[in-house]
C-alpha cells in the first residue's frame, strides 16, 4: 500500500528535481534517478504533473512579455531557471523568473493542489465532506491524513464550510480531526465552522460566518484569540489584533456581488481590480467620493458603468487592460 507522503517535502523535492534536470548539467544517471524517484510514490507524480501543467501553461506566454520581466528579475534567479527554459522550449518561462521569489506566493501558487486566476472561482469538495470556495488570484494546498486536516493558503481568499460529521457505513460520527487554516502569518482552527480567510504579503484578516475559530499568529503561537460568529481579526505573523465586527456583507463575492457601504471610491476600484485583468486605478481627484451599493465582480466593465452613471466620475480607457475612473 502507498502511503500519503508530506505534501511539503514532496513538492520540495519535485521543485529540486526539475531544477537539475533542466539545469543543462543533468546526467543520463541524474535521469535514471529521477525516473526511479518518479515511480516510487504516485504523490510524486502528482506533483510532477504541476510543473508538466505550468509548463504548458507558460509556453503559451507571449515571447516580448517574457524577455522584459527577464530583463527585471534578478541575476540569481535567471541563472536558476536558465535551464528550465530549454526545456519549457523558447524563452517563455523565463517568465517564471520573478515569480519564484517566495515560498508563498510565486512558484509554490503555481504548484498549488488548488488554484484560480485573475476573475476565477472554484468552488472544492474535500475529502471530509467540508467545502472549499477559492476567490480570485487564489492558491491553496490540501492536506488531510488520519491525524489532521490542513489547508494551506498561500495566497488570495477562500471561504470554507467545515464537515461536522462524516458518515461510516450505518454511523454518523463526529470528525474529531483537528480542521486548521495555515497562511503566511499564523493558524487558524475551526470549530465546525464557516468562514472566510484573506491572505496578502502584509497580514491575513480571517471573518466567522459560523460557529467560531482560533486564531494563533505563527511568531507567537502561544496566544489564542476566539472569533464567534460576526466577528473579525487581522493578523500577522507577530500578533493578531483586536476582534471587530465583521462585515455581513464580506463574502458576498461568493454569490458575485461586491457589497459597500459608505467606502471610499478608491478603495471600491481597488476592490474590484482583483477580479479584472489589466491596471485599474482611481484618480486621486475622486478617490474620497463616498460609495455605496452592489457591484457585479463577475463583469467589472458593467460595473464600472454604474459607478459613472451614479457618480461625477467616468471612464478613462488607454486599452482595456489600462483602465481608470478620472473627473467627469
Amino acid at each position: 500500500m502507498d502511503y500519503a507522503r508530506n505534501e511539503a517535502e514532496v513538492r520540495k523535492e519535485a521543485v529540486a528535481w526539475y531544477a537539475r534536470l533542466c539545469s543543462g548539467c543533468a546526467t543520463d544517471a541524474d535521469r535514471e534517478e529521477w525516473r526511479s524517484w518518479h515511480g516510487a510514490h504516485p504523490d510524486h507524480q502528482r506533483a510532477w504533473r504541476r510543473f508538466e501543467s505550468m509548463q504548458a501553461t507558460l509556453q503559451r506566454v507571449p515571447g516580448h512579455v517574457a524577455a522584459s520581466t527577464l530583463r527585471a528579475a534578478q541575476s540569481d534567479r535567471r541563472r536558476v531557471l536558465r535551464g528550465i527554459a530549454v526545456l519549457a522550449g523558447g524563452g517563455s518561462l523565463a517568465w517564471l523568473s520573478w515569480r519564484v521569489a517566495g515560498p508563498d506566493g510565486g512558484l509554490g501558487a503555481w504548484l498549488a493542489d488548488y488554484r484560480t486566476g485573475t476573475g476565477e472561482q472554484r468552488t472544492v469538495r474535500l475529502a471530509d465532506g467540508s467545502q472549499l470556495m477559492l476567490n480570485t488570484r487564489t492558491s491553496v494546498d490540501v492536506s488531510i491524513d488520519a491525524s489532521r486536516r490542513l489547508l494551506t493558503l498561500r495566497e488570495g481568499e477562500i471561504l470554507v464550510q467545515t464537515a461536522k460529521h462524516h458518515d461510516v457505513p450505518g454511523v454518523a460520527r463526529r470528525d474529531s480531526r483537528p480542521f486548521m487554516v495555515e497562511t503566511p502569518h499564523g493558524r487558524i482552527l475551526a470549530l465546525g465552522t464557516r468562514f472566510t480567510v484573506r491572505s496578502d504579503d502584509a497580514s491575513t484578516v480571517v471573518s466567522v460566518l459560523e460557529d467560531a475559530v482560533e486564531v494563533r499568529a505563527s511568531q507567537a503561537p502561544g496566544e489564542v484569540v476566539r472569533l464567534d460568529a460576526g466577528r473579525q481579526a487581522r493578523f500577522t505573523a507577530g500578533r493578531v489584533d483586536a476582534p471587530q465586527p465583521a462585515d455581513p456583507a464580506l463574502a458576498d463575492w461568493e454569490h458575485g456581488s461586491l457589497v459597500v457601504n459608505d467606502w471610499r471610491l478608491e478603495d471600491v476600484v481597488g476592490e474590484l481590480a482583483r477580479y479584472r485583468r489589466g491596471r485599474l486605478v482611481c484618480d486621486p481627484a475622486v478617490a474620497g467620493i463616498r460609495v455605496s451599493g452592489a457591484f457585479p465582480i463577475t463583469d467589472t466593465d458593467k460595473a464600472l458603468a454604474v459607478i459613472a452613471r451614479a457618480f461625477p466620475v467616468r471612464v478613462s480607457s488607454l486599452t482595456r487592460y489600462w483602465v481608470s475612473l478620472v473627473p467627469a
